[in-house]
């Protein structure tokens, strides 16, 4: 199969698919992986890994153009206006979802390098899903702003401590031994270096966005200038491993507070990358091998049981601290439980990085996305309709 077939058999069936799919208000995500996992190695092996291998270049460009999206989402001025509850939450259910996650494979058996992986991946929310519900019930009032705000930044979050996480693994896997010291100087110096890469390439950006006219110019040198400043970091410099999806963060987050054409310019570039991240979802879900899935049982429960705790916990927590709303304290967490997007984005980045866990990581990533998308939607509906939000009606049930 030549790469232009797999490639149109992966935008035809995925979408086609889908669209069947939605008819049975399955979310579009959801269907792009289940279309992924019928065409792949787990059912007919049209998709077989040898396509995969050809085109995993496509799901990198998804990955950096999702990561910029997320930086894009991080507006200075909506941020200043974020009331004090919503900061600690945002921090507290990310924090929270990452230990629980942990501490529940790890006592399910699983390996605690691979175990920091997992747990990084199900820090973050899926903001589709949860929006798509918060509109559909017009709903309005602190705990609606509240779920907004944590979909809208946990997902930096989770790239932050994904970044973390693999760094510290990745020197537990290495040659030389652990060593405290060169840990910490090793993730602080990744880290650095990625966000100022992206930092570099915004400026860039920003100074390109004053000088087009046309909406396809502005989409080439967009995506020229994202691919050429990240591009370099996927490759390992005299063992350091960088992290191009927090630099292509930054470079959306300098982009969007700097320049005064960045809502045009990722307006278009939405409608660019959307085959983009359908190929992505589908590839994903033809890498899923779902009777490794099923042998991870226990370890996959484990993982929704810790991701779940861990969001309500750490809401209930931040807000707290931050004296939230009680109805926030109590229903937000339900908010929280979809996962896709970031998650399967850094799941894919992960297990190449990382093909020793390759399978487990794919297996409870994947897996673990179908069931959330589909109670996600449900428990925010009970969330919302609970706090008594639904219908623009807010009850803030005190402090």
């Amino acid at each position: 199969m030549n790469n232009i077939f797999a490639f149109g058999i992966i935008i035809f069936l995925g979408f086609l698919g889908a669209y069947l799919l939605s008819r049975l208000k399955v979310p579009a995500v959801t269907g792009y992986i289940i279309i992924g996992l019928l065409l792949g190695v787990s059912f007919l092996n049209i998709i077989s890994p040898e396509v995969e291998a050809r085109l995993d270049w496509l799901i990198n460009l998804a990955l950096l153009m999702i990561a910029f999206s997320v930086g894009g989402e991080l507006k200075r001025k909506e941020l200043a206006k974020m009331g004090r509850f919503i900061a600690w939450i945002v921090v507290s259910e990310t924090i929270f979802a990452f230990l629980f996650i942990f501490g529940a494979v790890l006592l399910a058996g699983l390996d605690y390098k691979v175990a920091l992986i997992i747990a990084a991946l199900g820090s973050a929310t899926a903001p589709a899903a949860t929006v798509l519900v918060l509109n559909e019930l017009r709903a309005k009032g602190p705990l609606t702003s509240t779920l907004l705000a944590c979909v809208g930044i946990d997902d930096a979050m989770g790239i932050t401590i994904y970044s973390i996480a693999s760094s510290v693994v990745q020197a537990l896997l290495s040659k030389g031994g652990f060593h405290m010291g060169m840990v910490v100087f090793s993730i602080i110096f990744d880290i650095v270096v990625s966000i100022v890469v992206g930092i570099v390439a915004g400026i860039v950006l920003v100074y390109l966005g004053k000088r087009v006219k046309y909406d396809t110019q502005a989409v080439i040198f967009t995506l020229g200038t994202l691919f050429f400043f990240t591009g370099p970091l996927y490759n390992t410099w005299h063992h350091y491993h960088f992290s191009p999806l927090l630099a292509a963060m930054a470079t959306g987050f300098v982009f969007v507070n700097y320049s005064p054409h960045s809502r045009r310019i990722f307006r278009n570039l939405e409608f660019f990358a959307y085959p983009f991240y359908l190929v992505y979802f589908v590839l994903a879900g033809a890498k899923l091998q779902i009777r490794y899935f099923f042998k991870l049982g226990i370890v996959a429960i484990a993982y929704l049981v810790g991701r779940f705790l861990g969001k309500n916990a750490g809401v209930f927590i931040g807000g707290a601290i931050g004296k939230a709303p009680i109805n926030v304290r109590k229903y937000a967490g339900l908010g929280l439980f979809s996962q896709a997007g970031i998650a399967i984005g850094l799941a894919l980045f992960a297990a190449n990085r990382f093909p020793m866990y390759s399978n487990t990581i794919i297996a409870i990533a994947l897996g673990t996305t179908i069931i959330t998308e589909t109670l996600g939607p449900i428990l925010t509906k009970i969330a919302v309709t609970r706090s008594g939000e639904a219908g623009g009606k807010s009850k803030t049930g005190g402090v």
